[in-house]
Formats: C-alpha cells, sequence, structure tokens
C-alpha cells in the first residue's frame, strides 16, 4: 500500500523542531504622522530555512511640560531624535539580534527578562558617563572663577507699622511642593518595546493564533472565562494651550459610550455626536463654515474661553441627537494640569490671564462637576507633587461617580504601579503607555490579578500603523482603551479590529458584558479582594 506524499510530510512536520529565533532585523519606519521609528523584524528557523515571521514598532515617548519650542531647541530635539533612532537600530541589529539567537519566540518571559537587564546595563552606563561629565565641568568651572569679592553687611532689620502704631501682619503663602525631576528616556530604549512586540507576534504566528489569544495564554492568573471589549474612550475636543482660545484646561473633552449596544453602535454613535458638535460650532461661527486645526488624536482644536463652554457644545449636542448624558454616554476630561502650572507665581494657568493656587482649583473641579454629572472622570487634575489636593478632591468626590486618573502622575514606566507611593492620594485608575522600554511582561504584570480592571491602555507618541493595540487591550483585559477620536485611517483601522474581535468572540458564546458601570474603577485597596473581575 502506498502511503501519500502529505501524509509523510504532516508525519515529519509534526516532528520537525521547533521554529527558533535566528536572528532580528532592525529597519527604518514612517509611523501615521510622518515620522522616522524604529521596526524590529524577527526571523526564525523554520524547518531548517530561515524566514521572516514579524515586525513590530512602538513610539519612543516623553512627558513635556511646555507645549511650544524655539527653532533652537526644535533643532536640538531633531538631532536627538535622529541619534535615538541610529542607537535603536544599532542595537536591534547586534547586541540584542546576537543575544536572542536560538531562543524559542514563544518564552516572553525569559526573552523580555533579557531585554530589561540589557536597558538596566545601557541606562547605568549612562548615568555613569552623565556623573563623569557632570564631575569634569565642575571642575573646570572651579578652575576659572576667580575669588568671589565679599558682600556687603546687610542692612539692618527694620519694622514696619500700620498707621496706628501697630506691627503690620504679612500673610504667608502655602509652600508649593518642588517639581518632581522628570523620568530620563534613555535614547534607542524603543527598540527593546519594539522587540518585544515583535516577538509575542512571531509567537502567535507561528502557534497560529490571533494577537489577543496568545497574550491571554501568557498571563499567570489563567485568565478564563467570558472575554471582555474594553469600552473606548474617544477624544472629540482639545482645548488646551495650544489651542486658539484663552481656556487651557482641558487638554482633551473625552466621551465614553455607555449602552449595552455592540461596539459598532457605539462608535456611529460618536461619529454622529462628532457631526453634530462641529454643525454647533460653525452655527456659532460669524465668517461662515469653519475648518477646525485637529490634534495628532484626531480631536478637533478649539478655542473656547471658559471650561464650562466645551461642555454645553457637548449637552447641546446630545440634546440634538436625543441622548441622554450620564445614562447613553459619560464624559471625562484629561486636563494635564502639570503644563499649566506658573513656577515663578506658584498657580496654574488655567486661562490666559487667570491664575488659581491649587486649592482654588480644587474649588474649580467641585462646581463644574457639581453642574455637569455626565463628567465621570478627571484624568491628571493637578501635578503629582500636589497631594494635599489630590487627596481634598478625591474627599470631595466621595460617594460621587466621579474619580480620578492619573497618566503623568503615573508615569510611562508600568513598573511604577506596583509602588502604590509614587501615585498620588485618591487615584483609582491609571493610564498605561506601550511606549519606549516596555516590553509586554510588564504589562502583563501591571494588569495581573484584576489590576486590568483599574487600567486604560492608551495609544501615546507617534502613531504606529498598526492595529495590534486593539488585541493587546483585550488580551490584558483592560477596562478602557484610548485610541483618539474615530477619525483617520490608522485609527479608525484599531477600531475595526475590535469590532472584528467581537464578532469572533460573540460567535464563539465567549463575549462579555458590555454594560459599563459607575464609578468606572473601584477603590485601590478593594482590588485585592477583587482580583477575579476583569471587566
Amino acid at each position: 500500500m502506498n502511503v501519500p506524499f502529505f501524509a509523510d510530510a504532516n508525519y515529519f512536520s509534526q516532528h520537525s523542531a521547533k521554529p527558533v529565533i535566528c536572528r532580528l532585523e532592525g529597519k527604518k519606519l514612517y509611523d501615521g504622522n510622518g515620522h522616522l521609528s524604529a521596526q524590529a523584524n524577527v526571523f526564525c528557523i523554520i524547518r531548517n530555512d530561515e524566514k521572516w515571521v514579524c515586525g513590530a514598532t512602538v513610539p519612543s515617548y516623553s512627558e513635556r511640560a511646555s507645549g511650544g519650542s524655539d527653532p533652537g531647541e526644535a533643532a536640538g530635539e531633531s538631532h536627538a531624535q535622529r541619534h535615538a533612532l541610529e542607537t535603536a537600530l544599532s542595537w536591534i541589529n547586534q547586541p540584542i539580534s546576537n543575544m536572542l539567537q536560538g531562543l524559542e519566540p514563544s518564552d516572553q518571559g525569559t526573552i523580555d527578562k533579557m531585554l530589561s537587564d540589557f536597558f538596566l546595563d545601557r541606562f547605568l552606563e549612562s548615568e555613569e558617563e552623565k556623573r563623569k561629565e557632570n564631575e569634569k565641568k565642575k571642575e573646570e568651572e572651579s578652575l576659572d572663577k576667580s575669588p568671589p569679592e565679599p558682600l556687603p553687611p546687610p542692612p539692618p532689620p527694620s519694622q514696619s507699622k500700620d498707621k496706628k502704631g501697630k506691627k503690620s501682619i504679612f500673610c504667608v503663602e502655602k509652600q508649593l511642593p518642588p517639581e518632581e525631576p522628570p523620568v530620563p528616556v534613555l535614547p534607542g530604549c524603543s527598540a527593546l518595546g519594539a522587540i518585544s512586540l515583535a516577538v509575542a507576534k512571531t509567537a502567535a504566528v507561528l502557534q497560529g493564533l490571533p494577537l489577543y489569544q496568545h497574550i491571554r495564554a501568557l498571563r499567570t492568573d489563567q485568565a478564563v472565562g467570558d472575554v471582555h471589549i474594553p469600552f473606548p474612550m474617544v477624544t472629540v475636543l482639545s482645548c488646551g494651550k495650544t489651542s486658539p482660545g484663552k481656556l487651557n484646561l482641558l487638554e482633551e473633552v473625552i466621551v465614553i459610550p455607555a449602552g449595552a449596544q455592540r461596539l459598532t453602535q457605539k462608535v456611529a454613535m460618536v461619529l454622529d455626536l462628532q457631526k453634530e458638535v462641529e454643525r454647533i460650532l460653525n452655527v456659532f461661527s460669524k465668517t461662515g463654515p469653519m475648518v477646525f486645526p485637529m490634534t495628532d488624536a484626531g480631536a478637533l482644536l478649539v478655542g473656547f474661553d471658559r471650561a464650562e463652554q466645551p461642555l454645553d457644545v457637548l449637552m447641546e449636542a446630545c440634546s440634538n441627537l436625543r441622548l441622554t448624558p450620564g445614562k447613553d454616554l459619560h464624559f471625562a476630561l484629561h486636563c494635564s494640569a502639570y503644563r499649566l502650572m506658573d513656577y515663578s507665581k506658584g498657580k496654574y494657568e488655567v486661562i490666559v490671564g487667570t491664575l488659581k493656587s491649587p486649592d482654588e482649583l480644587v474649588e474649580m473641579y467641585e462646581s463644574l462637576l457639581s453642574r455637569y454629572s455626565a463628567v465621570c472622570a478627571l484624568i491628571d487634575p493637578f501635578r503629582k507633587e500636589d497631594t494635599e489636593q489630590w487627596d481634598k478632591l478625591s474627599c470631595a468626590l466621595t460617594g460621587q461617580t466621579c474619580c480620578l486618573i492619573a497618566d503623568a502622575g503615573f508615569g510611562f514606566c508600568p513598573r511604577r504601579y506596583d509602588n502604590e507611593t509614587l501615585l498620588p492620594p485618591g487615584v483609582t485608575g491609571v493610564v498605561l503607555k506601550h511606549v519606549n522600554e516596555t516590553t509586554i511582561s510588564d504589562l502583563l504584570n501591571v494588569t495581573l490579578e484584576g489590576k486590568g480592571a483599574s487600567t486604560i491602555l492608551e495609544q501615546s507618541g507617534s502613531e504606529a500603523c498598526d492595529d495590534y493595540l486593539a488585541d493587546l487591550a483585550v488580551g490584558l483585559g483592560v477596562k478602557l482603551v484610548k485610541l483618539g477620536s474615530v477619525r483617520g485611517g490608522v485609527r479608525l483601522a484599531r477600531y475595526n479590529r475590535m469590532m472584528e474581535l467581537e464578532e469572533e468572540l460573540a460567535r464563539q458564546g465567549i463575549l462579555g458584558s458590555n454594560q459599563l458601570e459607575l464609578p468606572l474603577f473601584a477603590a485601590r485597596g478593594s482590588l485585592a479582594t477583587d482580583s477575579t473581575e476583569t471587566e
């Protein structure tokens, strides 16, 4: 009896050696904003042949306290970006490629540990170089300095009195907590995140699995049961420092669809809302139809003079569309207050020419929330250093449906999540970014044991022309995902991917509940007792 040839092929393929990484290749790739970034490509030995399997890129990201820069600073930033890109490519093509040779792509934990150790070594080397440069600079300055001239004696203290002869009493203002130094971003660090993601995608391809299924399989909490589609946070308006109006405070005005309908209907609702907002803004225009500039996230960049105005526009749009704020949808306000601090005066410039102390800003938020009950979240309402005001506002929100979320206060390094002392008091949720040296294992650790219920996964920095973030959000089990507006091909591709995943999960009968409950996040102390919740 002759055995068919394909039977022999199947037999040998089942008993062939598992694919292993043979090399990595770094390439320059344009992102969604037209900027060059480093892509990590993974090549594997599959049945004795070298084959390209997958590639990935993640943005290099850092928070900036200022909205703009002068030409000199822009030129320096461009040079730094080129240096970071070349460093990332050299790391991918040489030391890391050699380091990962022979490893199985499915061994994500081991590979990510090696990547993290590599980053730590480079970081310590960089810090040592900076220390030596600083010491050398101080030595040179000490040699150049001439002996200082003696200072004249200070004048005798004088006591000022008022007309009645009483000593005047001066009110000493509360000392502003100093700004923490920014977390340094090591040039080339995006190579680590890109390689980690490329390895995960490679393992998924080799196993014939969608990326979200592979990510779920990597979770050590052994995720079982229904799979939830994260609720989208859609940025509609931007009224921050770069907007044409006087209002600086609201960097992003975000809509969160809350109905129990499918994601397709939620996206359609937001699209209708965006069109109605544009129509209302054009009605108010005295010069006819307006062409609004857009942010990198696809939001309309609109000028307002008061914090109530953008919310009034949204409320009117909802009324015209017969939507009920607080039921059909909710609002979230990304304040980015850390960008607004005038350190010379110790106050926030929330509106051009209007300065408010941290305590006055607490009162402003309380007034705003009492008027707009549909606002369910404030993101970065203060600098992370203003812990007293975070705590004061949190206490004022006790019993309400609005919660406090940290973005810059959380930082872009997910390892900070495990140390709750690094988070401002009263914070119940954090914004998680897949940027820089962040590995897939870092993201898994953050969302481990129910912590996915208190995290938002956000697309940040330069936009990669890839829809992987949808799979990553579903696989990690985060509650909300922030992909920008529902404009632009790159962003809509991610929403389309989430719709595909929702349909696939529904066909399998494992689609979880899609009803949004408030508050968005439980108190952080309750996460330990509610670790099985992944919604």
